[in-house]
């Protein structure tokens, strides 16, 4: 029985498995999931020593890159509604000159968008006019949180939700069996400076 010595072969995917079942068998070479008789007080002995140091600044790193990305979201999805908005606008514009209440290619328009649908064009600017409200406030209450830094919140993230994260700020996708935590590790510092990058630049 192989046991990963450190988190530079410890796979990210067997990470995100322990941190979501507890299952601390994934500190295993090959484990799967299978029936597997394995002392789980040294596996998790020896897990806690692979993350010791990846854990400790875990935390402090993942703050701003959880925030920025929930900021990056809301902003393409602000975007998409306000055009959206803009789109109907124009809509009830040329209904209004034409004498007629054209809605097909509004109903087309939204959707894969998640919201309540109404052939009342002037309702669902109403209810456009809601949901962008909610992703200003959304993209407010994100900025605050960054002013504030209070990187303790930071614990309550779920690996996957900073892993997704990494990969909109980064602008690529992480194929987590092939990647090890400390290329993580390095993949969030990228994040960071990027991030860095791009408030100087404001």
């Amino acid at each position: 029985m192989r046991i990963y010595k450190d988190s530079k072969e410890f796979p990210l995917a067997n990470y995100e498995r322990i941190e979501s079942t507890n299952d601390y068998r994934y500190m295993i070479k090959g484990y799967d999931g299978e029936e597997l008789q394995a002392d789980e007080n040294e596996l998790k002995e020896r897990f806690n020593e692979v993350v010791q140091d990846y854990v400790v600044s875990l935390n402090s790193k993942n703050f701003d890159i959880v925030q920025h990305g929930k900021i990056n979201v809301a902003k393409l999805e602000l975007t998409k509604y306000l055009i959206a908005k803009e789109i109907i606008t124009l809509q009830i514009r040329a209904n209004d000159l034409r004498g007629e209440n054209q809605t097909d290619n509004i109903t087309e328009l939204l959707k894969d968008f998640k919201i309540p649908k109404t052939t009342d064009l002037q309702k669902q600017i109403d209810v456009l006019s809601g949901k962008i409200e909610k992703l200003k406030n959304d993209i407010n209450e994100a900025e605050q949180k960054l002013i504030k830094n209070t990187p303790q919140e930071a614990t309550e993230s779920d690996i996957n939700e900073i892993i997704t994260n990494v990969e909109l700020i980064l602008e690529r996708g992480i194929d987590m069996s092939k990647t090890s935590l400390y290329r993580f590790g390095i993949m969030q510092e990228q994040a960071r400076k990027k991030i860095e990058s791009i408030n100087k630049s404001k």
